[in-house]
């Protein structure tokens, strides 16, 4: 659920008590409580990854997932780096994403490389392939204007969120911005119809520092909820790993979603569970929200 404005640098270990978005987090409850006067370093996360992730987690290129300290890179010396400047290449070629230590952004990023491991990579092997296309070996260009599909890439990655449903009449509900009709048509989050699976760290940073108008830029995944056993965390984990899959699938495939256009911009705070006055009529009926 929706929550106060926070510091960017202020460390919560309780974060995930909060619910609503946030309730993917509560798998990992206790190594959070382990954590209780700093940010987890970026050493612990990286061991997250390689032995509680919901997969293997690896990146585009095949390489062990490890967070590393981000350095500032001056412009001038871009070209002199290559490929090791550019993010989504070295997270490509070495497995390494460099990030900033006690920084939500980062930390959140960091989690859905741990929760949704295989998609993750597969939005890092499609960045490849855009730069691959545009830039030959060894990768030394200085940057130029990226493409609608990079754009489209860039934008689920940092905002996206997967809608878990085999329900077509929901989803046309979705897709046509009938919001009323959707939001009361599902009733709870009850995770029978459908599952709300954040992918952009954005969202949980916007979250967090009490965003009023959030929106998610969603992609469908085409299967039935109420199949997964989540009484267990071993249940829910299996879960993401399905879900994580059939993402990944979709995203790789470069036929699909080749500009931002063809994502869907839900108004995720209308979300029951999510947002303290999701469900209420007056505010349903704000359309300079939900329009």
């Amino acid at each position: 659920m929706m929550t106060t404005s926070v510091e960017q640098s202020i460390w919560n270990p309780r974060f995930f008590e909060q619910g609503g978005l946030f309730d993917v987090f509560h798998l990992w409850r206790d190594w959070f409580l382990l954590h209780p006067n700093a940010f987890p370093d970026l050493r612990a996360l990286s061991l997250v990854a390689a032995e509680d992730s919901v997969a293997e987690v690896r990146s585009g290129g095949g390489f062990p997932i490890r967070f590393v300290k981000q350095q500032r890179v001056m412009r001038n010396r871009r070209n002199d780096l290559g490929w090791h400047a550019n993010y989504q290449l070295r997270i490509f070629l070495t497995g390494e994403v460099p990030s900033r230590p006690d920084n939500w952004h980062d930390f959140f990023n960091a989690w859905t490389w741990i929760y949704l491991p295989k998609l993750k990579a597969a939005i890092n092997s499609r960045h490849f392939s855009c730069i691959d296309e545009t830039s030959e070996f060894p990768w030394k260009t200085g940057g130029g204007n990226r493409s609608r599909e990079q754009d489209m890439l860039t934008l689920f990655d940092e905002g996206g969120l997967l809608v878990v449903t085999d329900d077509d009449g929901l989803w046309d509900l979705l897709s046509t911005r009938r919001w009323q009709d959707f939001f009361r048509e599902y009733g709870t989050n009850d995770c029978q119809r459908v599952m709300f699976i954040p992918v952009g760290h954005a969202l949980f940073e916007c979250a967090l520092k009490g965003h009023p108008r959030l929106h998610a830029s969603c992609i469908r995944v085409n299967c039935r909820p109420s199949e997964f056993s989540l009484s267990t965390r071993e249940g829910w984990k299996n879960a993401l790993a399905t879900v994580d899959e059939l993402a990944a699938l979709k995203i790789s495939r470069r036929t699909h979603l080749r500009s931002p256009d063809e994502l869907h911009a839900l108004p995720i705070w209308g979300i029951h569970g999510w947002h303290p006055r999701a469900g209420e009529d007056a505010f349903l009926s704000d359309s300079s929200y939900f329009r």
